[in-house]
């Protein structure tokens, strides 16, 4: 959704713009760049953290004594980093998050400007806010409230009974508001699901995710949270705020996530299940127990192997 733009600014405005303190040689930077992909007047950055909060390391090792090959380079990371090697160094308490700042402040551009496409369907009684985009192929049901700001991309499909706050985005392929997966009896009979969907501000839904209509009530995504490709989330759930929810997981029906957790790839939360605030759960983790706040959970099924004292 965004475009590199051109840009030269140096090293001095960048570390005022992050509030650094940096003595050393003020030269140009007129592009941004990775460990894996140097190059010569770029920034970029290094942290053996991908994770600050739970103190999640990389799994990648680097050789930074590479950067040294190089000319008016600029490394964000931290002062044990700045030790090692000679190439300049912006010593930062997040280093990723410091980069982030400075490619969105200077570097990158929206692509995405507000718009409906013409191949959408809009039933009538949708709520539309504005600067909204909504993308080819998409399908918007009655009774629908959409906030301002939000980006629908392509093939989406939202139904009646949804409403979406502002300043979110919801990617591709994705379907929001479909009956969920409840049958009963030897029939199987289907239970209908007349419910709504509530979905906060500034909430990122990535591509080919399903979030179920509740049955009777609402399933809930609170403000801030980050849901990535791939994930399911059942009838009844409640996600609250600035959660993340990483690809593959699936979230079963009635399940309530608390404030500021993180749940690995390929995560299960089953029926009925509550996690408290600032839970981590793992890769392939099953949890069908209810856990209290602070546990960083492993296994199948799911047991906790320490607090994250956050």
């Amino acid at each position: 959704m965004y475009n590199l733009k051109k840009k030269i600014i140096s090293v001095k405005e960048i570390s005022k713009f992050l509030n650094i303190n940096y003595t050393g040689k003020n030269f140009k930077i007129s592009s941004i760049s990775s460990l894996n992909n140097i190059k010569n007047n770029s920034i970029l950055f290094y942290s053996d953290i991908v994770n600050t909060k739970f103190q999640i390391r990389d799994n990648v090792e680097y050789d930074l004594k590479q950067l040294e090959k190089f000319h008016d380079i600029i490394l964000i990371s931290s002062k044990s980093v700045k030790n090692k090697i000679k190439t300049p160094v912006l010593i930062s308490k997040n280093p990723r998050l410091d980069f982030q700042r400075i490619v969105i402040e200077f570097f990158v551009e929206e692509k995405i400007k507000p718009g409906i496409h013409k191949t959408a369907v809009i039933d009538d009684d949708v709520k539309i806010g504005k600067n909204v985009f909504v993308g080819s192929n998409c399908y918007i049901a009655s009774n629908v409230t959409i906030g301002e700001n939000t980006k629908i991309l392509s093939n989406t499909c939202i139904f009646s009974n949804t409403t979406i706050g502002k300043n979110s985005v919801i990617k591709s392929n994705t379907t929001i508001g479909s009956e969920g997966f409840s049958f009963t009896g030897n029939e199987l009979i289907h239970f209908p699901h007349v419910g709504k969907i509530k979905i906060g501000n500034n909430v990122w839904i990535g591509s080919n995710c399903t979030i179920e209509k509740s049955q009777l009530e609402q399933t809930i995504i609170n403000d801030h949270v980050k849901i990535d490709d791939l994930v399911q989330i059942g009838h009844n759930s409640k996600i609250k705020k600035f959660t993340q929810i990483a690809a593959g997981a699936i979230i079963c029906g009635r399940a309530e996530i608390g404030e500021g957790c993180w749940l690995a790839p390929n995560s299960v939360i089953s029926d009925g299940c509550k996690i408290g605030k600032n839970c981590f759960v793992g890769a392939l983790s099953y949890v069908k127990n209810n856990f209290p706040k602070n546990s960083v959970l492993v296994g199948s099924p799911a047991k906790i192997l320490k607090n994250s004292k956050i």
